[in-house]
C-alpha cells in the first residue's frame, strides 16, 4: 500500500454502494463512519484485505472506530504501525 488514493480503492471496493453512489467518490477525508458507509462488517472486511492485498496485518488493538473515521486516519493509523514495526 503505497498511498491514501491506494487505499481509498480498497476500502471503496468493500462498501456497499446505494443507488447513485460509487467508489469514485471516496475520498481521504470521507467520514465513513459519520456516512453511514461502513460498519463492523465492513470493518472487518477492510482489515482482512489490507493483510491479504497489502501485507498489512493491524492488531486487534488498533482496530478501533477513530482508525475509521476516513481514509486518511486510517492511513495516519497504518503509518503509525510501521513506524512502530508492527505492520
Amino acid at each position: 500500500m503505497n498511498s491514501v488514493e491506494e487505499l481509498c480503492d480498497l476500502i471503496g471496493s468493500r462498501i456497499t454502494w446505494g443507488p447513485g453512489e460509487d467508489a469514485g467518490s471516496l475520498t481521504a477525508d470521507t467520514p465513513l463512519l459519520e456516512m453511514g458507509l461502513v460498519d463492523s462488517l465492513a470493518i472487518m472486511e477492510i482489515v482482512a484485505a489490507l493483510d491479504k492485498e497489502a501485507g498489512v496485518t493491524m492488531p486487534d488493538t488498533e482496530i478501533v472506530a477513530a482508525n475509521f473515521r476516513s481514509p486518511r486516519a486510517l492511513w495516519a493509523a497504518l503509518g503509525n504501525l510501521a513506524v512502530e514495526g508492527r505492520t
